[in-house]
C-alpha cells in the first residue's frame, strides 16, 4: 500500500513539473504545415495500385524561409498543384500558366533524379534552407537540405531546380491575389 501511495505522489510530481514545461515547448516550436508530413509520408497514395510501382506521383520544394515560416510546393503528376505554409494557409491553382510552370518544375527534377536519395528524415530544412522531394508509389528520396544561398549560385547542381520551384511558386501568388 505505502509503494502505491509513493508512487502515485511520484507520478503527480511529475505530471504538475514535466506537463507545464511541455505545454511552453510546444508552444514555442514552430507550427508544422498541417498536411506537409502526411504528404512526405504518402498517405495520400492509392492503396490498390500496384504495391511494387515505382511511379512518380508528386515533387516537392520544402524551404523555411524564417522567422518560422514552412513553405511547402507540391506539385502532383496529375496536374494538381499546392503551396501550404505553416500559418495552415493552402493556396492552389489550376491556371494554365501555374499547370506550365508545374510542368517545367516536374522535368527538371526529373532531369536531376540522381541527386536524390532515399528518406525517412521529414523535418523540416533548417532556417533559410530547402530540401527537395520525390514522391512514388513506393518511397520518398530526398536531396540534402540546403541553405537557399547555396542554391541561388548558377555553379550549383540544383539550381536549376530551385529556379524552377520558385517559379511555380511565383505563379500560384500570381493567380491566387
Amino acid at each position: 500500500m505505502r509503494k502505491l501511495l509513493v508512487m502515485t505522489a511520484i507520478a503527480l510530481v511529475a505530471l504538475f513539473i514535466v506537463a507545464p514545461r511541455f505545454v511552453h515547448w510546444t508552444a514555442n516550436r514552430p507550427k508544422v504545415v498541417i498536411g506537409r508530413q502526411a504528404i512526405l509520408q504518402r498517405t495520400f497514395v492509392d492503396s490498390t495500385t500496384v504495391a511494387d510501382s515505382a511511379d512518380v506521383v508528386a515533387v516537392v520544394m520544402d524551404s523555411n524561409l524564417g522567422g518560422g515560416i514552412i513553405s511547402t510546393l507540391v506539385v502532383f503528376t496529375d496536374g494538381k498543384t499546392a503551396l501550404y505554409t505553416t500559418h495552415a494557409k493552402l493556396l492552389t491553382s489550376q491556371n494554365d500558366k501555374v499547370r506550365e510552370a508545374a510542368e517545367a518544375f516536374r522535368s527538371v527534377v526529373a532531369d536531376h533524379s540522381d541527386q536524390f536519395h532515399t528518406t525517412a528524415d521529414f523535418d523540416p530544412p533548417g532556417n533559410g534552407a530547402t530540401r527537395f522531394y520525390i514522391l512514388t508509389r513506393t518511397g520518398t528520396f530526398a536531396t540534402g537540405k540546403e541553405l537557399n544561398v547555396v542554391l541561388q549560385n548558377e555553379r550549383q547542381t540544383l539550381h536549376p531546380v530551385l529556379e524552377a520551384g520558385q517559379a511555380v511558386v511565383a505563379e500560384i501568388q500570381r493567380t491566387s491575389q
